[in-house]
């Protein structure tokens, strides 16, 4: 069997094309480890033939290398890939394994292997390291010239790969796309949601993204393209394992709607408008506003028969700054009128997104914030915070959450609060999550108490202090992260004045709904 294996190596070698390739380049180091395997079955024949034609010198180190064993190691180590083109002339190297590795470097799955093997369990890494999954930057430089973008959904981190020059917006955008077209196929998305819709989520990822070029996230486009999976279809793929595909030829529009397919019929027509607010504050420790940001988002649901075209008209529309419109929206009536027409797509999607002018956004807050911190010696302190009702148009606050990221060398943690619930974790760093459920102007205001002990940093036998403190690693806690939301309640008093139908005649039932939440909202101590 072995002179077999000898011998068709020898007839490889023989026939095979010559490939130039530098054996000291790193990409060709990370292509031979990436397919070790089959460079080793492809070498290990060959090596007795190989080592005929090596001088005195090349074959002793060769052995060295090889540890006597006359065979590759099942895992490469450094040495023997720095040592292997000393040992080994590049001809014969380039012959016996070079297919292999000018394949693995030519090919365009060699980035999605790298990006599996190397940039992703950096990423993981990288986000173990901070103390937070909201203080990780949303683009960060990784190994391999990559760079990593993400953003934060629930519980999922959503991860793009970018190695060439792209701004950093597009793929920020993409990512929020991608999210937004999952959770009207999934619903709620966990790791369990998608792992029972792989397939669903297989085929939109296909659509969505071609050859690491972004194609389009518009849902209405997507439903043409990928079935919305029915629960029938779920329960014969999770059982099976098999995913179900439509026989049905995919319905693609090309008209001068794409975003809205010919003959939708509906038996209730009815729309829907949401408008979204979200409130990017920082507050000082005595209640005072320090930053102050407001954006939103008008999202809307549509369940209209035919081809209707609308006309949302907004009583505030001059405070909206920044406005990004779906591809829906005609431009020009909204520059010249101030008003929003547009034929809507079927189904749920997000009709803009708009920043609220500086000058004519008052600093409102529906929850008011203090905080004294205190410290009773070198190691012992105690934080407070108060938590009222603000200005929220008299709506109580709803789903109100203060973590409160404590040092590193905290330790003995002891927690009281006259309000809510709380629980104290240790996963990155110890932090307190304080939750209460809701808070009204006519409710007593909510306290929560904090106090700990912190270890001393300096080594105890010599009191050195640390010259390269890690995350986390202040004595004292610096802030607070802050999440709320306040349903029927627009911070921004953008609200809808009227919205019309216009070439159908049919019956149209219509609800608008405000919420008001919670963004990068931070309490500094």
């Amino acid at each position: 069997m072995n002179y077999f294996k000898t011998l068709k190596a020898a007839v490889n070698i023989a026939t095979s094309a010559t490939y130039e390739i530098d054996w000291t380049k790193p990409e060709v180091k990370e292509a031979a480890i990436i397919h070790w395997k089959e460079v080793k079955a492809a070498a290990d024949p060959a090596l007795p033939l190989a080592s005929m034609r090596l001088t005195a010198e090349q074959n002793a180190a060769l052995v060295k290398l090889l540890d006597n064993k006359g065979i590759f190691p099942d895992e490469p180590t450094e040495e023997l890939l720095d040592g292997l083109p000393n040992a080994i002339p590049e001809a014969s190297l380039n012959r016996i394994v070079g297919s292999i590795i000018y394949e693995c470097l030519n090919n365009h799955k060699h980035t999605a292997v790298r990006a599996s093997l190397i940039v992703v369990p950096a990423f993981a890494k990288y986000l173990r390291s901070v103390s937070s999954l909201h203080e990780a930057e949303p683009v960060w430089s990784a190994p391999q010239d990559t760079v990593c973008i993400h953003i934060q959904r629930g519980e999922l981190v959503y991860l793009g790969l970018v190695s060439q020059e792209v701004p950093a917006l597009e793929v920020l955008e993409l990512l929020e796309g991608v999210v937004q077209a999952l959770v009207e196929y999934i619903g709620h998305l966990s790791e369990l949601t998608l792992k029972e819709n792989f397939s669903t989520v297989y085929q939109l990822l296909s659509e969505m993204v071609d050859s690491g070029s972004a194609v389009t996230t518009d849902t209405s486009v997507l439903r043409g393209l990928v079935p919305v999976p029915s629960l029938v279809d779920r329960v014969i793929e999770n059982v099976s394992g098999i995913g179900i595909r439509s026989e049905k030829r995919p319905d693609v529009n090309t008209s001068s709607t794409p975003w809205r397919s010919q003959g939708i019929r509906h038996t209730n027509n009815e729309f829907f408008v949401d408008i979204i607010e979200r409130i990017d504050a920082t507050v000082g420790a005595d209640g005072s506003v320090v930053s102050y940001d407001v954006s939103g988002d008008i999202s809307c649901k549509s369940r209209l028969t035919g081809m209707p075209e609308l006309l949302l008209v907004l009583n505030r529309a001059e405070a909206m700054d920044d406005v990004a419109f779906h591809p829906c929206v005609r431009a020009s009536k909204w520059h010249t009128e101030r008003v929003i027409g547009f034929v809507p797509p079927d189904g749920q999607f997000k009709l803009a997104s708009f920043h609220v002018a500086t000058d004519a956004a008052p600093r409102l807050l529906p929850l008011h914030l203090h905080a004294t911190v205190s410290r009773q010696s070198d190691q012992s302190h105690t934080i407070e915070i108060s938590a009222d009702a603000g200005q929220s148009g008299n709506r109580p606050v709803e789903k109100i959450q203060v973590r409160v990221p404590l040092p590193a060398q905290a330790y003995n943690i002891r927690v009281q609060c006259k309000a809510g619930t709380h629980t104290v974790s240790n996963v990155r760093l110890p932090q307190v999550e304080w939750s209460l459920k809701s808070l009204s102007a006519t409710d007593r205001g909510a306290r929560l108490t904090i106090q700990y002990q912190v270890r001393a940093t300096g080594s105890v036998a010599t009191g050195a202090p640390q010259l390269s403190p890690s995350p986390g690693s202040s004595q004292s806690a610096l802030a607070a992260f802050v999440d709320f939301e306040v349903a029927g309640y627009s911070v921004s008093s953008i609200k809808v004045d009227s919205l019309k139908m216009l070439v159908e005649s049919y019956k149209l039932f219509k609800g608008v709904r405000y919420v008001t939440k919670a963004g990068s909202f931070q309490l500094r101590f």
